[in-house]
């Protein structure tokens, strides 16, 4: 018993797994619960967009991420994520997939210790860790990181230029934040985030390192959650889809992690 089944065993429902927050000093969370609202006029929304709108400026992580400079509140997912696998190390080579805006590239860069000065034309100087940022959007620059925007991973010309990158290197971990533009139709939007990671799995395979290569994704979770983490059950050791304490509580947002990658065939 595995995946989602084997935490349903365990008594843990995947949805209710979550992390410990980050620790900030109460002059930090004072600065930032003390910082000014923007004047908005809500006379004539309607119930659901002046709901968004009150829960907008009560979101601790927004106004964190504001003061930590990250381009999202996202960055706090994968913070927390890595504080509970550790699997963001310098010297490791991490692909991130849907990286648009880039904050999740910022936190990667920050723990595998990553400025300019360590990428060369070759990716990465001597033993230093090397991240691949990609997104089908733009990505401004983030100091440390290879940003291929404007590219789909799916791509055969895409996947060309990471292997350039990568120089015959293996990959320890490739994560993924992609997800499709809402419809605010569950069952639609869960089907279509399912496609994307399956049309990223090939690739991933491809690159990843055997032994204890990392591929974390995220997921709205729904009914065809189980069929995917059984997919693939028999590449990787450990599988568990956690909710990490940034992500709202009202959300169906889960992340995937499977660890210990077996091999391609």
């Amino acid at each position: 018993m595995s995946g989602l089944a084997s935490l349903e065993h365990n008594s843990i429902h995947p949805m209710r797994l979550l992390f410990r927050n980050i620790s900030y000093s109460n002059t930090a969370i004072k600065r930032i619960s003390a910082e000014a609202q923007p004047a908005l006029c809500c006379r004539h929304a309607s119930h659901s967009s002046h709901s968004w709108l009150t829960r907008q400026r009560k979101d601790i992580y927004k106004k964190m991420a504001r003061y930590d400079n990250y381009r999202a509140r996202s960055a706090f997912k994968l913070i927390q994520i890595d504080d509970k696998y550790k699997f963001l190390k310098p010297g490791k080579i991490v692909i991130d997939v849907g990286a648009a805006p880039g904050s999740w590239t910022q936190v990667i860069c920050e723990r595998l210790q990553l400025s300019k000065n360590t990428i060369t034309r070759n990716g990465a100087k001597d033993k230093s860790g090397l991240c691949i940022a990609v997104d089908i959007a733009a990505i401004p620059p983030v100091d440390g990181a290879i940003c291929l925007g404007n590219a789909d991973i799916t791509s055969p010309f895409t996947q060309g230029s990471i292997l350039t990158w990568l120089d015959s290197r293996q990959v320890d971990c490739v994560l993924s934040d992609m997800a499709p533009n809402c419809s605010g139709q569950k069952s639609f939007d869960h089907t279509r985030a399912v496609n994307l990671i399956k049309g990223i799995i090939p690739f991933t395979l491809q690159v990843l390192k055997p032994g204890d290569g990392v591929f974390l994704f995220k997921l709205w979770n729904g009914s065809e959650t189980q069929d995917l983490v059984d997919s693939l059950e028999s590449r990787f050791e450990h599988i568990k889809c956690v909710k990490p304490q940034a992500s709202r509580g009202d959300s169906s947002e889960i992340y995937v992690m499977c660890r210990g990658f077996k091999g391609a065939d």
